[in-house]
């Protein structure tokens, strides 16, 4: 009798389920770390665009209080101005990929 050198099914099935567990606990991390990039990139979009439209308040004197609603990445995004004290207070609330409400704010001292 010829002696055979293959896998037996026991050793295939073994690792069969070893590459099955592997790949099922991959996919779900894969999905979390795509959404949490997103998450991520959208907030960095919006808070720079937040930058960007404070400027208007404390170089040109812009009249606070101010709210405006633009789309960004798909998003709606609310960004609304106000005086707090002797600063202004830009803050921009939007909701993210994971449906929850993100508020950020800026503030700024006006030029005078």
């Amino acid at each position: 009798m010829k002696r055979n050198s293959g896998f037996t099914l026991l050793e295939v099935i073994i690792s069969a389920s070893i590459l099955m567990t592997v790949v099922a606990t991959m996919f779900p991390l894969l999905h979390i770390m795509t959404t949490e990039k997103m998450v991520l990139s959208d907030r960095r979009t919006i808070v720079d665009r937040l930058h960007d439209e404070i400027q208007p308040f404390l170089l040109v004197s812009k009249e606070a209080p101010y709210e405006s609603i633009k789309n960004i990445n798909k998003r709606t995004v609310t960004f609304t101005f106000s005086l707090d004290q002797k600063y202004i207070k830009g803050c921009v609330v939007w909701e993210n990929v994971k449906k929850k409400k993100e508020k950020h704010c800026l503030y700024g001292a006006p030029e005078r």
